[in-house]
Formats: C-alpha cells, sequence, structure tokens
C-alpha cells in the first residue's frame, strides 16, 4: 500500500513539476516579445515616429514570431469562416494584419521603457493556454495591463492565443464586431470585410 502511495505521490510531484515547467516557458516567451518591444519599438521611438512604414516593419517581425494570423482571423471570423472562399478568408487575413500593424504600432512608441513589468504567473485556468500578465506604464501618464494567452503550438512554440487590454477581450470584442458587421451587410462576406476594415482604421 504504501508503495502504490508513494507512487501516486511521485506522479503527482512529476506532474506538476512539468506543467509548472511548462507555463514558465510560456511566460519566458512573453518575456521576449517585451523585451523587443523594448528594444527595437521603444529605444528608436525618435526614428520611428517619423517613418511609419519602418515602425510596422518592425512591429511585423515581432509580431510574425507568436502570432498566427490565419488562426486569429478564422476565429475573429467564427462560423462564416466556413462559408468565405479560400480568396475571402486569405482577404480577411491580409486586411486584420495590415490594418492592426498600422493603427496599434504607433501606441507602442508611447510605452515608457523603464516601467515594463512582466508578472510572476497567478493562478491558471484549466484549459491549454497559459495566462501571463504584464504591466505597461505609459510616458503620458496611466497604466496599461495586458493579459497574453499564450498556447503551445503542434511544433512546440509558444503561440499568442487571445489578448486582454485592461480587462477588454480583443478576441471576444473582434468576434462579435464581425458578426454584427455581418448582420448589418446582410451576410455579404466581401462587404463585412470592408466595413471590418474601416472599423479597425477607425479604432486608431
Amino acid at each position: 500500500m504504501n508503495k502504490i502511495l508513494s507512487s501516486v505521490v511521485l506522479f503527482v510531484t512529476m506532474f506538476t513539476s512539468s506543467l509548472s515547467w511548462s507555463n514558465e516557458a510560456a511566460r519566458e516567451a512573453v518575456v521576449g516579445i517585451v523585451e523587443s518591444f523594448r528594444t527595437d519599438i521603444v529605444a528608436d521611438k525618435e526614428i520611428l515616429s517619423k517613418d511609419p512604414v519602418l515602425l510596422e516593419s518592425r512591429v511585423d517581425n515581432i509580431l510574425n514570431k507568436i502570432v498566427d494570423f490565419d488562426d486569429f482571423s478564422k476565429k475573429i471570423m467564427g462560423k462564416y469562416y466556413r462559408r468565405a472562399t479560400p480568396e475571402q478568408r486569405t482577404r480577411f487575413v491580409t486586411v486584420t494584419k495590415d490594418t492592426l500593424l498600422k493603427t496599434y504600432g504607433s501606441s507602442l512608441l508611447e510605452l515608457d521603457p523603464d516601467n515594463i513589468k512582466v508578472l510572476p504567473l497567478g493562478p491558471q485556468g484549466k484549459g491549454k493556454e497559459t495566462r501571463v500578465d504584464v504591466d505597461f506604464q505609459m510616458e503620458a501618464g496611466g497604466l496599461l495591463n495586458i493579459t497574453f494567452y499564450m498556447k503551445q503550438s503542434e511544433e512546440g512554440d509558444w503561440m499568442l492565443s487571445n489578448i486582454i487590454i485592461n480587462n477588454i477581450n480583443f478576441g471576444l470584442t473582434f468576434r462579435k464586431q464581425f458578426s454584427v458587421m455581418m448582420q448589418q451587410n446582410k451576410n455579404d462576406i466581401e462587404l463585412a470585410i470592408t466595413a471590418w476594415q474601416k472599423s479597425l482604421a477607425r479604432a486608431s
């Protein structure tokens, strides 16, 4: 009986240690993202603020390592993804990626490089995602709390699954917005994508 109990305890300990290591690996991936923001974007803000093309390229290089835009766009389209043609899916990915890079990239220039803190891992949910919280101090004042939800790909890389900024769930918000645009455009995907592009541009 003691041997059985010892075996169970050993298994639980090994499983917990493996899980903790996995979660910490996700956190380290976020640390790498944040450091790239600091060194590749914020450190060159004087140059990048005058060169939007270069800024977009820098942001693209960072996000391409941790964001699967095809998967991200699929989640936003939701139930409409299956109805879309391959060309429409490609257009949606392109519109989503390009518009986000242009409209949100400039906000990174407002970060205070000396006050970006990746917080210790807190309690995790039961899913496969690992939650990593980061506090970003803005130079003009104010604090941004960004929650990165990281999920391991089949290749073993930690990729961004969702993001929450100051309690706003962007994945859920975007999916609802696109659904509304489909309804407003009589379920015409082409028109909805155009409306989606205009909506993202206005959010800048």
